[in-house]
């Protein structure tokens, strides 16, 4: 299978970074550090030459530890990563890593309401992998995803009312409420500070609509981190505190495996929660919100 994986642009720069972490694993941590400065060069060049970020170069200096982490991945970097790989992004992710993320949320979904949702949206629809799990469901379901790609993917499933392009990271303010079921599926793993989203589904959501959704799990005590994957994994603390500062019931919060990666169960968090009454629209970390680099082998920025 073909890995999508991140490029300077350069073949002599990725070549250095492959040479680093053969020389980490080797034991050499000497010369893997001299070798990771001139790499981290070429990307400090890359970004000051693409400011929007296309190659995700500050995402190779945030885990290098070369820069101050950010909220979420530039947008330009996600949108060219996934109109590249929307042609094979069904067939390289369901069966081979066992992705079951949409079937397991609707199976929670399911398990906590047993109604219709009249209005629904999923956020960074991808393909329609979670539009298809949670259409027969739904009376109106809309999409939104920054890949015009995958966008044309999920238009051809025929499982969408309405499809729309957009950064689920700047969503625009609604006047009123309008949806029962906001669903985000293997998406919140681009964004690593979940205020800005959650307040936004706050006001997107009628009163005891849901939200629905993923995150990798974080092993540290902390509010999220950014991994080798170059995806972020957030805390169950963090989860429960954001939510739960908003005044909403955390009807589901599982732990399991998501899907394979790179050989490995890939752990994280099928998490439904409920808005109850008002969102309380304040900072929801009562914990250390640092944001934090773990440390590991590989480096893939999606799935595989």
């Amino acid at each position: 299978m073909r890995h999508v994986r991140l490029s300077a642009g350069d073949p002599r720069v990725d070549r250095r970074f492959e040479f680093v972490e053969v020389l980490e694993r080797e034991g050499d941590l000497q010369a893997a550090q001299e070798v990771l400065c001139a790499a981290v060069d070429a990307w400090q060049q890359a970004l000051r030459l693409d400011p929007d970020d296309t190659l995700g170069a500050g995402i190779i200096l945030e885990v290098a530890g070369a820069r101050a982490m950010q909220a979420q991945m530039p947008a330009a970097f996600v949108e060219a990563l996934f109109d590249q790989y929307a042609e094979r992004f069904d067939r390289s992710l369901v069966e081979p890593l066992g992705y079951r993320v949409p079937q397991r949320l609707g199976t929670f979904v399911s398990d906590v309401s047993q109604a219709r949702f009249a209005q629904a949206l999923d956020l960074g629809c991808g393909t329609g992998l979670s539009g298809a799990a949670f259409r027969p469901i739904c009376d109106h379901l809309s999409g939104v995803d920054l890949s015009s790609a995958m966008l044309r993917k999920a238009q051809k499933r025929g499982v969408y009312d309405v499809l729309t392009k957009g950064d689920i990271g700047k969503l625009p303010p609604l006047d009123a409420p309008v949806y029962d079921l906001v669903l985000a599926a293997d998406v919140l793993i681009y964004l690593g500070d979940l205020t800005v989203i959650s307040h936004w589904v706050a006001q997107a959501l009628n009163g005891g609509g849901m939200f629905a959704f993923s995150v990798e799990a974080a092993t540290e005590n902390t509010s999220y981190v950014i991994q080798p994957s170059r995806r972020y994994a957030h805390a169950r603390c963090y989860i429960e505190q954001i939510f739960g500062a908003m005044g909403w019931s955390i009807l589901t919060l599982s732990h399991e495996v998501l899907r394979q990666g790179r050989g490995r169960d890939v752990w994280g968090y099928l998490c439904v929660v409920r808005r109850d009454r008002e969102a309380a629209h304040r900072p929801a970390m009562a914990i250390d919100v640092r944001p934090r680099v773990i440390e590991g082998d590989g480096a893939d920025p999606i799935a595989h």
